[in-house]
């Protein structure tokens, strides 16, 4: 029997409307997804699943994108973890920053191709 190879998604995002959007697009695409609501689900999530990939969005209350990054990156069992960042506001990216963390940017509003496409660029 062939072992599932389905690539596990967990998409962060606070925007409800966000989470569908973007889960939509990565289940049509034949990925396993789940979402969280917030940072602090989106970091029970990650211990509870082991995510392959992590679409998250910066701005969140309480625990924002950079903070669940920053946990995660100097955590041993998850700083593999690829991680894209949402963001609505260009100021708030800092290239150098990400790629030092093995981190990419996607602009919001969600571009289905793009999205697509860094993720399957990222997972090579």
């Amino acid at each position: 029997m062939a072992k599932n190879t389905k690539k596990k998604i967990l998409v962060v995002d606070d925007d409800p409307s966000i989470l569908k959007l973007a889960k939509s697009i990565l289940t049509q695409a034949g990925y396993e997804v789940a979402t969280a609501a917030d940072g602090i689900d989106g970091m029970v999530q990650v211990k509870e699943q082991k995510p392959d990939f992590i679409v998250l969005d910066v701005m969140m209350p309480e625990l924002n994108g950079y903070d669940v990054c920053h946990k995660l990156k100097f955590d041993s069992p998850f700083k593999d973890i690829p991680i894209l960042l949402l963001t609505a506001r260009d100021e708030e990216l800092d290239p150098r920053v990400g790629e030092m963390m093995g981190i990419s940017y996607l602009q919001k509003p969600i571009n289905r191709e793009v999205l697509l496409a860094q993720i399957k660029q990222i997972l090579k």
